[in-house]
């Protein structure tokens, strides 16, 4: 018994299972997590490692070397890359996909703890994160109040962060700004000098001082004893009574004898403003796998708590402020597919009541949209999704797909009513005539959007969830049309009400559909006529559809290319560079100054300033742009940037850029060309001549490249022979200059519970070692001091900025954005290879370049597009050979392909939107959507031609009995497709290329399926009779149909 035969006999049983599935639908949406982006693992694991002070070069030769040595040896790495710049060293380990990312991590953990021994002593411990989408922050915090300095940064550090974190799968809380409280011992240049002391000697002595040991235990006959010696300094005047040293061994000396005690703050870093304010940031990190949604809600309630508690206590001028809501895109993109659900579900009823004219019809046709969408869910929940932009983009673009089953099948139903069967016989003689097509069709679309699942590298993980969900919502669309169509069609459809002949009343809806009645007899009529007219002169048609389809294809050269398109995502990022060696005060004026040229933009909600960095780079600042929500204002993101650029410029001597904000945390911008190469001379040279080029390429704004001049730099060089004279060795050098100028922590000191570093440094007139070289000493193996004069000469000279490495070799990187309106990034790469290719720019023996970032996901993602087509027309001519048993209908069928596919071109070029990720899928999506409308022609002549008709009498037939469901399908996809299409709002305007491609695609290749169909069936039909009585193969022909 088939599924239809079993739903209209048994219709209580049939309702039941769909109730199931709508319950099992319901209960997987209430568990599948929602998120910003699908689970994508990116094979890349960063280690930084902060080193206050040091130089490029320091921290190249020092700390970054000896992390590459050891991670070198980690089996399944395909790249290692490290940056070096001013006090920091990030190094950079790229995996081969098949790498499990965990086991990556691990390995990559347990190789920087086994090179920690070999990095100097002061270093900070590194820090291992694996570049993931779902890591970045989900909230920023921004703390005003009227504390200032360390009673602010303790407010924020050791109260306001603890409560964030203890809400549930909270995983990190991260302070940004402000200055912890800290003890300076400042030592006096001039005092310690008759004293024969060395600061490397105070930080001795202080450290030996400061400390609580425990002394052990012992057995009291009944009971332990447990003995410990209390040092820790709790009291500035502890820390200044403490001796450092006795001087001719009867002299004593405290640290207060030679040096100043002061309770302030650490060293300025950055600094950080809200809206012109001064205030501290907290970036809120969700724990990996957590539900954002469900976190979001947490820290809003807690936000609400410590609001409450804290202005009670701080005053009605403290405020936790949410400066910024990763979940908001989520919840837009939420709102998108809802949108582009209800104005899709509107439309493609209009369409279905406009065909039929019949209430009941569309009611039954607009059941499977619920059915599918919700039963999906179910589906998803077992296969360990969540609800992510791109599942949420697939059940948008599915409510023209769904539907489509249940046209074909009601509308059959419905031509059998108007013959005058009854509503349960018409159930299940309409149901099994287009039983086969319905199945082609939705194994067809699942042939596309399967292979799509299942795409190679990051743009396969990106997409999986897309293809998957949308296989799953085809795959309940199927069961509903073969199983809930026929039944309600049978028992709630009624019988048929014909509106031909019907006179125009005063009710509007029944005049409408009395004359859509009428157009639709007029088209059938004359597309009859058409089709007689094709089938008299063939060879015509088909030289027009071959001269046609060239031109479609030749529109690709003309549409730009590029990877992700522009967002109107309503923020971005102005970055700002002075000249290296540039104070953070210079800096902290230029930030203010451009923010309140920015906040005169009315459409500007929002500034978050930032001078100087993290990592004490006082030269560089940005300010975050926070623009008004989408619907009130009437430019886009991208025009707002540019007017952006336009204004910036009275400050160029800063290079200021306008950039988009990092989503994944890459901290790589879309463009990125490294050139890499052993001599660094050369590499040097060649990046500069391709930078010339690009400063004014079209495809491109605002590059940079890494190859710049850095902070000004006062080098000692030691002579070794001299230095072992004096019983000096290059590492005592360098530890006492550095406790002289950066300062070492000695020790802590404890105050209510909390702790606070003690550094040790020269005060800050005397911290100036150009101006007081020639007084500067250092003790010897004696601890004797010696001037460095005697055994060292100084340079002054400018350092690198950055030193890139990768794989052991040194590269220069070359970034930019890319123009929205240029050629895209398939320009700019293009141009690249020809310049190199052509010797526009000569490539010396050794040196390569390499794209990275995006730019490489665009090269990867061009083949991942090109074998998934493959596969997608493979699978299509095996499922339609395998259902019909002939290999010559699936060809007929699939011949519209190129027609879709082109046409989906021509819409792009004809909207001047860009070939990119969205709208390559949407080619792809065309294959399996254009096969649909062949698959409902075809397979109805076949049925008219076994049943004995001539063969153009069987085609005329076909084509007009079939023009009704085939407008339909294509104008419902087009109605559901239309919101995509559109870009309603901020979510959706980044996917409208899809929605092009698609629509574009559906209506050329429908058009053209009405015409080339019947022109190209006459004559396979007749080569396939000629090789069945020539040949006798019976693989090209169904046995019923041989008979004819």
């Amino acid at each position: 018994m088939k599924i239809w035969e079993l739903s209209v006999k048994r219709p209580v049983f049939m309702s039941s299972i769909l109730a199931a599935l709508m319950a099992l639908g319901y209960f997987g949406f209430t568990k599948i997590p929602v998120e910003m982006f699908p689970d994508i693992s990116f094979p890349i694991v960063t280690v930084q490692t902060i080193y206050p002070g040091a130089g490029p070069t320091e921290i190249e030769t020092l700390i970054s070397k000896p992390i590459e040595e050891e991670m070198s040896t980690i089996s399944g790495i395909k790249n290692i890359r490290s940056v070096n710049r001013e006090s920091v060293s990030v190094v950079i380990a790229e995996f081969n996909l098949d790498v499990d990312i965990k086991y990556a991590e691990q390995q990559v953990r347990d190789k920087a703890s086994s090179a920690r021994k070999k990095l100097p002593e002061t270093v900070d411990d590194p820090i291992i994160r694996r570049v993931d989408p779902s890591a970045q922050p989900i909230m920023v915090m921004a703390i005003q109040s009227n504390l200032t300095g360390g009673k602010l940064f303790d407010l924020a550090n050791e109260q306001i962060r603890p409560r964030f974190e203890q809400v549930n799968q909270v995983g990190l809380v991260e302070v940004v700004g402000g200055r912890k409280r800290e003890v300076q011992v400042q030592v006096d240049r001039n005092k310690i000098a008759g004293r024969e002391l060395s600061l490397t000697q105070i930080v001795g002595a202080l450290k030996n001082t400061g400390q609580n040991v425990p002394a052990g235990k012992v057995d009291q006959s009944k009971s332990e004893l447990v003995f410990r010696t209390l040092g820790e300094f709790n009291t500035l005047d502890q820390i200044r009574n403490s001796i450092v040293s006795f001087f001719g061994n009867d002299s004593i000396t405290k640290l207060g004898d030679v040096a100043t005690v002061t309770d302030t703050v650490e060293d300025e870093k950055l600094r950080v403003y809200i809206n012109g304010e001064n205030s501290i940031f907290l970036n809120i990190y969700k724990q990996s796998g957590a539900n954002t949604i469900s976190v979001a809600n947490g820290i809003h309630k807690r936000l609400e708590k410590i609001n409450e508690e804290l202005k009670k206590v701080y005053g009605k001028d403290f405020e936790v402020k949410l400066v910024r809501d990763a979940t908001k895109y989520v919840w837009a993109n939420v709102f998108d597919v809802a949108e582009s659900i209800i104005f899709g579900i509107i439309l493609t009823i209009l369409v279905v009541y406009l065909f039929l004219g019949s209430l009941r019809s569309t009611l039954i046709t607009g059941f499977a949209i619920p059915v599918a969408l919700i039963g999906s869910f179910a589906l998803m929940n077992a296969a360990g999704m969540t609800i992510n932009i791109m599942s949420l983009l697939a059940f948008s673009l599915s409510v023209g797909l769904l539907i489509d089953d249940a046209i074909v099948v009601r509308e059959n139903i419905f031509r059998h009513l108007e013959m005058g069967k009854s509503p349960v016989q018409a159930a299940l003689d309409g149901t099994a005539e287009v039983g086969v097509a319905v199945i082609a069709v939705t194994l067809a679309v699942l042939a596309v959007f399967a292979p799509i699942a299942f795409l190679a590298g990051v743009v396969g993980q990106f997409f999986k969830s897309f293809g998957l969900a949308v296989c799953f919502v085809m795959i309940i669309s199927l069961f509903d049309a073969l199983s809930n169509a026929p039944m309600l069609s049978a028992y709630f459809g009624g019988r048929h009400v014909s509106l031909t002949g019907k006179p125009l009343s005063w009710n509007p809806i029944q005049t409408l559909l009395v004359l859509f009645d009428r157009l639709q007899s007029k088209l059938e009529n004359g597309y009859e006529s058409f089709v007689k007219g094709i089938l008299r002169r063939p060879l015509i048609t088909l030289f027009s559809m071959l001269v046609l389809i060239f031109g479609l294809a030749s529109t690709v050269a003309y549409i730009p290319k590029t990877f992700i398109p522009a967002n109107d995502s309503g923020e971005f990022v102005v970055a700002l560079e002075l000249e290296p060696g540039s104070t953070l005060d210079k800096m902290s004026e230029l930030v203010k100054e451009v923010e309140v040229e920015i906040r005169k933009n009315p459409v500007v909600e929002l500034t978050l300033t930032t001078a100087g960095d993290v990592n004490g780079r006082s030269y560089v600042g940005d300010v975050y742009v926070k623009l008004t929500p989408f619907e009130k204002r009437s430019q886009t993101t991208s025009a707002i940037k540019e007017q952006m650029r336009t204004m910036v410029q009275k400050w160029a001597f800063a290079k200021p850029k306008v950039k988009d904000v990092d989503f994944v945390g890459s901290g790589q911008r879309p463009f990125v060309i490294n050139i890499v190469g052993q001599d660094l001379n050369q590499v040097r040279e060649v990046s500069k001549q391709l930078f010339e080029k690009l400063k004014t390429h079209p495809a491109l704004v605002d590059p940079e490249i890494t190859d710049k001049p850095g902070l000004p730099e006062f080098q000692i060089k030691v002579d070794k022979e001299k230095a072992q004279l004096y019983g000096v060795t290059a590492n005592q050098v360098g530890t006492e200059l550095r406790a002289q100028i950066e300062g070492l922590v000695a020790s802590k000191y404890r105050e209510n519970g909390l702790e606070y570093d003690i550094r040790v440094r020269l005060q800050d007139d005397q911290r100036d070692l150009e101006k007081f070289f020639t007084k500067t000493t250092v003790p010897n193996l004696n601890f004797r001091p010696v001037y460095v004069k005697d055994f060292a000469t100084t340079v002054k000279e400018v350092g690198f900025a950055t030193i890139n490495r990768e794989n052991r070799a040194r590269y220069v990187s070359i970034e930019a954005d890319v123009a929205p309106k240029g050629p895209g990034m398939g320009g700019a790469i293009q141009d690249i290879n020809t310049m190199f290719t052509s010797g526009q720019i000569k490539l010396p023996e050794g040196v390569t370049y390499r794209f990275v970032g995006q730019a490489e996901n665009f090269q990867e993602l061009g083949k991942s597009i090109v074998s998934a087509g493959l596969f997608a027309i493979i699978f299509i001519f095996l499922v339609l050979a395998s259902l019909y048993e002939s290999i010559v209908t699936p060809f007929v069928i699939m011949l519209v392909i190129p027609f879709a596919v082109f046409g989906g071109f021509f819409g792009l070029f004809v909207m001047q939107s860009t070939l990119d990720l969205f709208s390559m899928i949407g080619c792809i999506m065309l294959m399996g959507l254009a096969t649909k409308n062949s698959i409902i022609l075809v397979d109805y002549i076949n049925q008219k031609l076994q049943e004995g008709m001539a063969l153009n009498d069987a085609i005329v037939q076909g084509c007009k009995t079939r023009l009704r469901p085939i407008l339909m399908t294509s104008l419902a996809l087009v109605a559901g497709m239309l919101p995509v299409a559109i870009g309603l709002n901020e979510a959706s305007s980044q996917r409208k290329s899809l929605g092009i491609a698609v629509v574009g695609g559906v209506l050329i290749s429908t058009l053209l399926t009405l015409v080339l169909i019947p022109a190209v069936f006459s004559y396979i039909e007749r080569g396939r009779q000629w090789m069945i009585k020539n040949v006798g193969s019976k693989l090209i022909t169904q046995d019923k149909a041989e008979k004819h």
